[in-house]
């Protein structure tokens, strides 16, 4: 399916009357967080925080053709204390949101137009095989393995890319060509899945580089990093990126700090890794972060 670009749908009536060069703001508009969103999962978290707290839609935004757009919370709402042993996680269950962005030629705030999203659908993400939910409350319901939010809910046996943890921390989102599925990838694992857009469901799970996993997982930045751990990623620091190639054939993940085995933070090289969507196959490149910093530190000079 042919898919314009992310601005040029949304923003082509506007841009065409500015110079070809120009990048300018033209619209803004809200969407409250306080707002309960579609999912029907109001019950209160461990936190005492209304399970379907819309809250923030930041960690990953993908167009979904015309007005609509699919945002991806994070691992769900933790800055309320609770219960440190678990970094204050608790059993949100990962969800897409879908929206409708609409933009009207309708000045306002000294801008040429107005955006006005709408929350249309909640969609929640799970697997039809058995997962694992360690100690965390499991969420397992009529065939359904919902994924949860919650840092303990990993097979302690097994190393984090396990596939069958329970576990998501949900970081990038991007559209199939056909746009029936979508992929994420994770910072738990780190992990890179495709569900089904309509259903919420697992369709797909990429096995990533051994050396992208760290051997003994744990529920807490401490207990992640060393010596526990001499390789594998950073705690809490997964893969950030994801980007789908024009073909719709290869997904492009990105790290977001080097690995432990190649620094940690403050190392030299992120790691990218591509992911054939059909066979599976992965390829590794490294980027140089000091060449990068050389660059544009030149550039200001």
């Amino acid at each position: 399916m042919f898919r314009r670009p992310l601005l040029a749908t949304l923003l082509l009536s506007a841009f065409a009357t500015l110079p070809a060069h120009a990048v300018e703001l033209i619209a803004r508009g809200s969407l409250s967080g306080a707002i309960g969103d579609l999912s029907g999962t109001s019950g209160a978290l461990e936190n005492g925080v209304r399970g379907d707290l819309l809250g923030g839609l930041g960690s990953g935004l993908a167009h979904a053709g015309g007005n609509t757009f699919l945002a991806l919370p994070d691992r769900g709402p933790n800055a309320v204390a609770w219960k440190s042993a678990v970094a204050d996680t608790t059993s949100y269950i990962p969800r897409i949101q879908t929206l409708s962005l609409a933009l009207t030629a309708s000045p306002s705030n000294g801008l040429p137009f107005t955006l006005t999203p709408t929350l249309q659908a909640t969609t929640l993400l799970y697997s039809t095989q058995a997962l694992s939910y360690g100690s965390a409350p499991s969420l397992a319901v009529g065939g359904k393995s919902y994924f949860t939010g919650r840092s303990d809910a990993f097979d302690a046996g097994l190393s984090s890319l396990n596939p069958l943890d329970a576990r998501l921390d949900p970081e990038a989102i991007r559209v199939s060509n056909d746009g029936k599925s979508v992929f994420v990838s994770d910072e738990y694992g780190p992990y890179v899945y495709q569900f089904d857009r309509a259903s919420g469901r697992r369709l797909k799970s990429f096995a990533l580089p051994a050396g992208f996993g760290v051997g003994t997982p744990g529920p807490t930045t401490g207990s992640e990093g060393l010596p526990t751990n001499t390789q594998g990623r950073v705690a809490n620091k997964g893969m950030e990126g994801l980007a789908l190639t024009p073909d719709g054939q290869t997904l492009v993940g990105f790290m977001q700090s080097p690995l432990i085995q190649d620094g940690g933070d403050g190392g030299r090289y992120n790691r990218i890794v591509t992911i054939d969507i059909a066979t599976g196959a992965t390829h590794q490149y490294a980027y140089d972060n000091q060449r990068s910093e050389e660059r544009r530190v030149g550039k200001e000079c």
